[in-house]
């Protein structure tokens, strides 16, 4: 995460050094609010929230005194910076999400949850429970595989937005830039989606999404072949262009 952020502050740093003889009082108002978010950045605590915050909101300090002062190439810089920081600040806060739900169990629930597993997260995951440090490891399905009901429940839990789609078939699930599009083939939805459509944030690729939604490895999806180790046969179509990525998993012909 540091090297990352260095590499980012060091190439800002030297844009905004170019042509400082004659800075105006916006120029120098971009220039001290880059050394400050520049400074904390480098200290950035890459699993601690709290620091995370504090970098993401003086990135976008230093950002919009940059756009106030017009050095298109200092804003270039900045915006990326802050895209990338926010992106992670937001898986920070999705798993903090997660963990909160099951930090408070009832007696007894604890030691079921250990030895059989949680059901209600994807299997081939785990986490660490808050209270006691305890491992549980998930034995519930893929989210491909989820229900209406089940989606709705596992992504509400990790901080998305449910809206309805075009149908009452449809549900559409998004968190920032990524969006989930879940199509069912019969009213109640009580089985797995025929088709999802994914929409991946600009940070992440189209096969970590997917993997993420099918639990196989990202370096097993190729596009055009079905999907080798999902729980049953799923196509996949991924959609590229210079505005967009999407990937179609599952029958999403109709």
């Amino acid at each position: 995460m540091r090297s990352l952020w260095y590499v980012v502050c060091v190439v800002v740093a030297g844009s905004l050094m170019t042509g400082i003889g004659c800075k105006s009082d916006a120029d120098r108002a971009c220039l001290d609010q880059f050394t400050t978010s520049q400074a904390t950045v480098l200290e950035v605590k890459a699993e601690d929230l709290a620091s995370v915050d504090g970098s993401v909101a003086a990135i976008a300090s230093a950002l919009r005194a940059c756009e106030a002062a017009g050095r298109g190439g200092e804003v270039d810089e900045l915006t990326q910076a802050h895209k990338q920081l926010s992106a992670h600040k937001d898986r920070l806060v999705r798993r903090a999400e997660m963990l909160a739900q099951r930090t408070e169990l009832a007696p007894g629930e604890l030691e079921k949850l250990v030895s059989t597993g949680d059901p209600k997260c994807p299997r081939g995951q785990g986490y660490l429970h808050g209270k006691s440090g305890k491992r549980i490891r998930c034995v519930g399905p893929q989210p491909i595989d989820m229900s209406s009901e089940q989606a709705e429940q596992y992504f509400k839990g990790r901080g998305y937005k449910l809206s309805r789609g075009a149908s009452p078939l449809e549900l559409r699930f998004e968190y920032g830039a990524e969006l989930l599009v879940f199509s069912y083939s019969e009213p109640l939805r009580a089985g797995p989606p025929r088709c999802v459509v994914l929409y991946p944030s600009p940070d992440m690729s189209w096969q970590e999404a997917t993997a993420r939604l099918t639990g196989v490895s990202p370096a097993r999806l190729s596009p055009g072949r079905p999907i080798a180790g999902a729980a049953r046969p799923l196509a996949l179509k991924v959609e590229e262009s210079a505005q967009k990525v999407s990937a179609h998993i599952g029958d999403c012909s109709g």
